[in-house]
């Protein structure tokens, strides 16, 4: 509830009637700051007073002290800025008289400045009237001076912008006693909704004038004075006198407030649910939380328990295995995709050594180098050293993109296996530290192994042998292939007339018979070019060996062997207490963040369970259909223990009476009591394994309680499959959110369930 109006229209004296504080009053910018008064009524007085800036109470004794102590912090506030602030002073009033309001009196509408203000000042008030203005859940107590033409009063305009159908506004006649003598009947003309209505109408109020006050006359009397006033008013006496008095202002306050919280409750009711599903979200985007380790045995099961889940991802993104959530969820952790793309860069960076074989230039050079190593055999057999060395020679360019290929898959391996330790293992960066340090040195001596034997590789390469039959079918293509074309070429260089058949045939003759001689002639050109056909058929066949065999043993090399050398050499430090302290000690920002979250998730949930009973209008879908495939998670009990999905709750042994409430459709109903056992109930959270969204919360079965008792909740008519979808009115994301509820309440605890 906001107090506005113009500047010495006596909102402070509204203010005072409604709370009985002396507010400071005057001409000009009195109020110099927003006040904010939370009343409740009680028999004892007491009064605390603090300000947005610093909220360390002040408490005071008595009204005097309390008058002066307000007068005293708006001045500390409006210090160095001209003569207003923005900031408020907050008053806790508890008092016999009071009503349980909450009001705030707001800076009166500046029209011009006065000597020593800044002429900001004028858009400062405005800017922060509009504010609470605009807020549509601010009541607005418009003060009206009733000596003033209320067609010259601005607040009623400003109200109206913002409130067409006037349900938020409520007009307060003030300074009634100062009206001139047959003015009356306009004043009446207002209040009675005549003249520039108000659908909440119009209350008149005489408050203590400056006289009373230096008469020390109370606020009691003063209300007493007030309907007497208007009790004799020889105009005023014919109003209803629901038209007047602070007394039934009061009452039209909080019955209207009564009913704007109504109102509001659906859409605060949606505002909670909606915050809900946000802090949900952002609690499952955080790192898993692993639970406390406090002590040394602790910590060895959490180092045995992280480093297993570490290997399990790190196989599957080895293996091309990506069907778990963090794999699927985080594509650049799918490692042996991105491996694959480094063999297919491989492959092409061996094929661009391949010399040009069908070049003539490339022919020339090769029966030089054969006369070079011409050695004992007779003319017309094959130089079988010129063909080893140069199949040497070209082997030998394969080394740099081995080596290469070596240094990207172990640079991507280490980029991988960082990435996969921040996503499972954010909480504990000393972990995520070691483990890069030990898996960087494990690959450094994985590569060093992996060059030794990929130089063997080349070393066999560079002898060539093969009893592949693919040599064999290559070379007669590649010999077919060059006669066809020599063929070809004949008949496309041939000059006579097929009606001319021996000129013809002299022709192609003459043109094979050369090409005969150039290919199959006993000469190192011929060798040559007949050992080109025989070199580049193997030269494919080799190259083709070479590349599957580098990328075969770089994948057992480095990948392979890759998780089992990451799980022995962590699980080294297992008796080593202080260096696992180190590992696990937790990311304060992580901790302090989940903290936050989950506190404000406690916060949301009170205020869901406090508004159980009001239907909030229904939410926009913000995501999508979850996926019909549907995976469970482990089972959690609901009892009494703690911990991650554990069966450490047993059911409740009471044997109090059950009720089953109405069955409506496939809804139903149960009131369950708990006891020191808890339920007795074994839950499950369905999920969808794609976008980790939280689907129900099922009942997966029933704990068996000590010495054969009861178990209440099987009792009451809960079966297996039963959907969960509200504790006392709140609907719990996933199971351990459906324990937490259940915990924190007490007695008999209320069920909704759909059973299928």
């Amino acid at each position: 509830i906001c107090v506005m109006g113009d500047q010495s229209s006596g909102k402070s004296s509204v203010l005072e009637a409604l709370s009985g504080i002396p507010f400071p009053r005057g001409t000009g910018l009195v109020t110099r700051c927003p006040i904010r008064i939370v009343m409740k009524r009680a028999e004892k007085w007491s009064a605390i007073v603090s300000t947005s800036l610093n909220p360390h109470p002040h408490s005071v004794a008595n009204i005097a002290e309390l008058s002066a102590t307000i007068d005293k912090l708006m001045n500390d506030l409006c210090v160095g800025v001209s003569t207003f602030s923005t900031e408020s002073v907050i008053i806790e009033l508890v008092s016999p008289d009071a009503c349980d309001l909450t009001v705030v009196d707001l800076p009166g509408i500046i029209r011009t400045v006065t000597a020593g203000q800044n002429i900001t000042v004028i858009e400062q008030v405005n800017r922060l009237i509009k504010s609470f203005l605009m807020d549509k859940r601010t009541i607005i107590l418009a003060v009206i001076p009733a000596n003033q033409d209320i067609a010259t009063v601005d607040i009623l305009e400003r109200a109206q912008g913002v409130d067409p159908k006037g349900e938020r506004t409520i007009g307060v006649m003030t300074k009634t006693d100062l009206i001139g003598p047959g003015n009356e009947d306009e004043v009446l003309s207002v209040v009675n909704n005549i003249r520039k209505p108000l659908a909440l109408g119009y209350v008149m109020l005489r408050n203590r004038s400056q006289r009373d006050i230096m008469d020390k006359i109370s606020t009691t009397q003063a209300r007493e004075n007030e309907l007497a006033f208007f009790a004799t008013h020889p105009v005023f006496r014919s109003c209803s006198n629901k038209l007047y008095g602070v007394n039934q202002l009061s009452k039209k306050l909080t019955n209207l407030l009564v009913c704007r919280i109504k109102l509001e409750l659906a859409p605060m009711k949606a505002t909670v649910e909606r915050s809900l599903v946000e802090v949900r979200s952002e609690l499952r985007a955080l790192p898993a939380s692993y639970g406390e380790a406090k002590t040394a045995t602790d910590r060895q099961k959490l180092l045995v328990s992280t480093v297993q889940e570490y290997v399990r991802h790190l196989t599957d993104a080895i293996r091309g295995e990506y069907s778990g959530r963090v794999l699927v969820k985080h594509a650049s952790l799918r490692l042996f995709t991105k491996v694959l793309k480094k063999f297919d860069q491989f492959k092409a960076k061996v094929g661009q050594t391949a010399p040009k074989f069908d070049d003539s230039s490339f022919v020339t050079q090769l029966a030089s180098q054969i006369e070079q190593l011409r050695g004992r055999e007779l003319p017309g057999f094959m130089s079988s050293q010129a063909f080893y060395l140069c199949m040497s020679q070209y082997v030998d360019l394969w080394n740099g993109p081995m080596r290469a290929l070596v240094e990207d898959v172990r640079a991507v391996t280490l980029e991988v296996c960082t990435e996969l330790a921040q996503v499972l293992l954010a909480q504990f960066p000393g972990m995520r530290d070691a483990l890069r340090v030990e898996i960087e040195s494990i690959l450094e001596k994985m590569s060093s192994e992996a060059h030794k034997q990929l130089l063997q590789v080349i070393a066999r390469e560079q002898d060539p042998f093969t009893l592949n039959d693919y040599l064999e079918q290559r070379v007669n293509k590649i010999r077919f292939d060059r006669f066809s074309q020599a063929v070809d070429q004949c008949f496309e260089e041939i000059k006579s007339p097929v009606s001319k058949w021996p000129e013809l045939k002299e022709e192609i003759f003459t043109g094979m018979r050369d090409w005969y001689r150039s290919t199959h002639c006993v000469s190192a050109q011929a060798s040559a070019q007949d050992m080109s056909g025989i070199m580049e058929a193997y030269w494919q066949l080799a190259a083709k060996r070479f590349v599957d065999g580098v990328c075969m043993l770089t994948d057992q090399q480095l990948l392979n062997r890759l998780p089992v050398a990451v799980q022995d050499v962590m699980y080294r430090v297992i008796r080593d207490d202080t260096h696992l302290q180190r590992l696990f000690a937790e990311s304060s920002e992580l901790v302090g963040r989940r903290q936050e979250l989950e506190q404000r998730r406690d916060r949301l949930l009170q205020a869901s369970a406090k508004l159980t009973g009001v239907s909030p209008p229904p939410l926009p879908s913000t995501n999508p259909s979850p996926s019909p495939a549907i995976s469970s998670s482990g089972p959690s009990a609901v009892g009494g223990g703690g911990g991650r999905m554990k069966e450490s709750l047993s059911s409740n042994t009471s044997t109090s009476s059950i009720t089953n409430a109405t069955n409506t459709a496939s809804t139903m109903s149960f009131s369950v009591p708990m006891g020191e056992h808890g339920l007795g109930l074994v839950l499950v959270t369905d999920t969808d394994p794609l976008s980790s969204r939280s689907s129900s919360v099922v009942v997966k079965g029933f704990r068996a309680l000590p010495d054969g008792a009861l178990n209440p909740s099987k009792a009451a008519g809960l079966q297996a499959g039963d959907k969960i979808v509200a504790i006392n009115g709140t609907t719990p994301a996933d199971s351990n959110e459906a324990i937490t509820l259940m915990k924190r309440s007490k007695g008999l605890i209320r069920l909704e369930i759909i059973r299928s």
